[in-house]
């Protein structure tokens, strides 16, 4: 005959009174604090990667402009060029930031050779940064002054 009393060996132990499942508020608290600095770690990161890639496009179309500006004035070359000051600010990509300016100085450093000075001045999130730019042009042509 079969006794279904008996307790089978495959059946779980049932658990007491002391046994609990599930967490701890003490785990579940310092889990909360981990995530909390995880999120805030990434959110920074994020912050602080958009700040440096602004930062970095505003010095990147700076230079680029210069460059541009520089290379147009060797097409014009050295018979071109008079000396003197001219404002740029118009000239300058709409990319950079307002308030923005900039300024093209042109001086003879002998009887052949002019220096260019480029500087541009523009907002950098809230802070005023200025790109100065020097180059030389000479009368034989580039490098050979």
């Amino acid at each position: 005959m079969l006794n279904l009393n008996k307790k089978r060996f495959s059946e779980p132990a049932r658990r007491t009174r002391n046994q609990t499942a599930g967490f701890t508020i003490v785990e579940l608290i310092v889990s909360l604090v981990v995530g909390s600095l995880l999120v805030g770690a990434a959110s920074l990161l994020g912050s602080v990667y958009y700040s440096l890639s602004a930062r970095a496009l505003s010095l990147t179309v700076a230079n680029s402009y210069s460059e541009n500006k520089v290379e147009s004035l060797r097409s014009t070359g050295y018979l071109g060029l008079t000396d003197g000051t001219t404002n740029i600010t118009s000239e300058l990509p709409g990319e950079l930031r307002s308030p923005r300016s900039g300024s093209l100085q042109v001086s003879s450093q002998s009887t052949s050779v002019k220096k260019i000075d480029i500087s541009i001045t523009y907002n950098d999130q809230g802070a005023q940064r200025t790109y100065s730019y020097t180059t030389y042009i000479g009368e034989l042509g580039v490098g050979q002054y």
